[in-house]
Parts: C-alpha cells; sequence; structure tokens
C-alpha cells in the first residue's frame, strides 16, 4: 500500500491545496530507474518527486482489482490485466470542473491512437471514487456526453464497490484525494480532489504523470492534447 499522504507533500514543500476540484502544479516525473522508456522531466517546485502522493516516472502502477459495469461486471486488475500502453485517471461523473477536463484529454489520445493505427496497444482507464452514484447509467451518459468511442473496445470504467473500497484504492493506493464536500447527506453533494492522469507502459511502470491545474491559476503551465499525445507516440515507437 502506498500510503503516501498530503504531508509528505507538504513536508517536501509542496502544497497540495485542495480548493474546488482542485488543479496541481504541473507535470514531470522523477529520475528513471531503467524500467521506462521516455526520459524523465523535472517537476515546477519539487526537489523530490517521490514525496508526491501519486506514482511518478518509474515506479508501478499500484496494483487493484475492481469491477468494470459496462463490461458485464467482470473485475479487471490494473495494471495486470493490460497488456497495452495505459492512460487512467480519477473522476466523478457530476464533476463539473475537473474531470471534463481529464476525460477530454483522454478521449482526445483515445481519438489520436485510433488515427495512428494502434488502438489496440493503448487503454483508457477511468476509475470512480463515487460508487455510490457512478453505475453503468451513469457511466454510460458520460461516456456519450464527452465523446468517449466505446466502440473502440479500449476504454474501462472501474467502480469499487463501497465508499471504503474507493478510498482504499484511489486515495490510499494511487494517492489520488478527494474529499466530500457540503452537502454531505444529499445528493447533491460534490468532491474536491486531484485532477492527474497517469501514462503506463505496457509493463506497468508510470511514464508520465500529467497534474491539471486549477483554472485560477492561468499562469502555470498546462496539461495540453498535444503533450500527451506526443508522449504516447514516442512511447509508442520506442517500445515498436
Amino acid at each position: 500500500m502506498r500510503k503516501r499522504t498530503l504531508l509528505a507533500s507538504v513536508g517536501s514543500g509542496v502544497a497540495l491545496s485542495l480548493s474546488g476540484c482542485m488543479g496541481m502544479l504541473g507535470n514531470g516525473d522523477s529520475e528513471s530507474n531503467g524500467n521506462t522508456y521516455l526520459d524523465a522531466k523535472e517537476w515546477e517546485g519539487v526537489d523530490d518527486p517521490s514525496n508526491l502522493p501519486f506514482p511518478t516516472h518509474g515506479e508501478a502502477l499500484p496494483s487493484a482489482t475492481l469491477p468494470a459495469p459496462l463490461r458485464d461486471g467482470s473485475e479487471f486488475s490494473m495494471p495486470g490485466d493490460f497488456e497495452t500502453d495505459l492512460l487512467v485517471t480519477f473522476i466523478y461523473t457530476t464533476c463539473m470542473t475537473m474531470c471534463p477536463r481529464l476525460t477530454a484529454l483522454m478521449a482526445q489520445a483515445q481519438d489520436y491512437a485510433r488515427e495512428e493505427g494502434y488502438s489496440d496497444q493503448v487503454s483508457f482507464v477511468e476509475t470512480t471514487f463515487d460508487p455510490e452514484r457512478d453505475d453503468a447509467d451513469a457511466f454510460r451518459e458520460w461516456a456519450d456526453k464527452h465523446r468517449v468511442e466505446m466502440d473502440d473496445d479500449n476504454w474501462y470504467f472501474l467502480r469499487p464497490e463501497t465508499e471504503d473500497r474507493a478510498r482504499e484504492v484511489v486515495q490510499d493506493e494511487y494517492g489520488v484525494h478527494f474529499i466530500k464536500t457540503e452537502p454531505e447527506d444529499m445528493d447533491a453533494y460534490m468532491f474536491d480532489h486531484t485532477g492527474v492522469i497517469l501514462l503506463a507502459n505496457r509493463d506497468g511502470y508510470v511514464e508520465r504523470a500529467y497534474k491539471l491545474q486549477a483554472e485560477q491559476n492561468p499562469e502555470s503551465p498546462r496539461v495540453t492534447r498535444q503533450e500527451i499525445n506526443d508522449d504516447l507516440a514516442t512511447l509508442r515507437e520506442q517500445e515498436g
């Protein structure tokens, strides 16, 4: 279990404040450990990326097994059941700020993989941390709204069975923090949460971690569709 906490990041001088659907500081990676194909990048304002709560360059994706409601409820183990490159993120489908941006970047990468002829070599995984509301119907509506091409057969929605299981996987294992906001006891509750996309190679090691910025921080570097597509293309070329 990763159990990296916000305190670790704050201790390294990185404030990961939660504000709305929160953004982060930029994108980058730690030094390579020989398990990756892409060169490492520096994190803006981060001295030691190993203290970040989520996995970065050269680290193995944490293992987790979760049901996939749109695939007859079959369980999938990440990364073990995927023999492809992976783009992974964490959402909830009633989100109106960060999650649509995360999904748009993923869907654009899906389009790019299709155009370049390697849809079968990349899998796209979105895991919810709101299992109370995110069921199969919610995922179908989300996919349709955000132009996810389910017919490509490379997009997976994973749903932890309970809120406790969601916290165990998303927060404790993957280091993606989320906090339910008021009103907690009503259907209209929302979440403050980290916005991150992980690109992993077919061996299950992280090549890139992309942190989305808060909308109110326009001066910070932003994650772009082109950046993700370029990294994916380079990874595919290097893997052969």
